[in-house]
């Protein structure tokens, strides 16, 4: 697909219009999709802002601009319900911790070990959307 093509997938899902962000760069696969990613030197973590396409090849990417830099920790924003995309990257849920507001926190483990954090950010029409970060784990 073209990039224009793999847009019009993104605006159609998310019912939103894609302006690409100042801050990030864009990364483009025909066959994969598209990624926005920043490299956040205060916190030492890749970030992907927005993106569309194959997930986990995604996350490889991201995954490996991060042992490129040194950091050790990636992060996104998961628009989506939360708990099938914790499952999708292989992660499980070890530890949950109820917020006032009825959510949760959901800490996460892979077969690796690598951790995952996935936090509520705000509330989408149909759930909340999650902050999500992760480690890498390098070698």
């Amino acid at each position: 697909m073209t990039l224009d093509e793999w847009i019009a997938l993104y605006e159609k899902k998310t019912d939103s219009t894609f302006r690409p962000h100042p801050n990030f760069k864009l990364l483009f696969f025909p066959e994969r999709g598209f990624c926005e990613v920043a490299f956040e030197q205060k916190t030492e973590m890749v970030m992907a802002y927005q993106l569309c396409g194959d997930g986990r090849f995604w996350k490889r990417v991201l995954d490996a601009l991060a042992m490129v830099a040194g950091y050790n920790h990636c992060g996104a924003i998961c628009i989506r319900h939360i708990k099938p995309y914790i499952r999708f990257f292989n992660f499980r849920i070890v530890r949950t911790e109820p917020l006032p507001d009825g959510t949760c926190i959901y800490y996460c483990k892979d077969g690796d070990g690598a951790t995952a954090r996935c936090a509520p950010a705000w509330k989408e029409q149909d759930g909340y959307a999650y902050y999500v970060t992760w480690e890498v784990k390098n070698g």
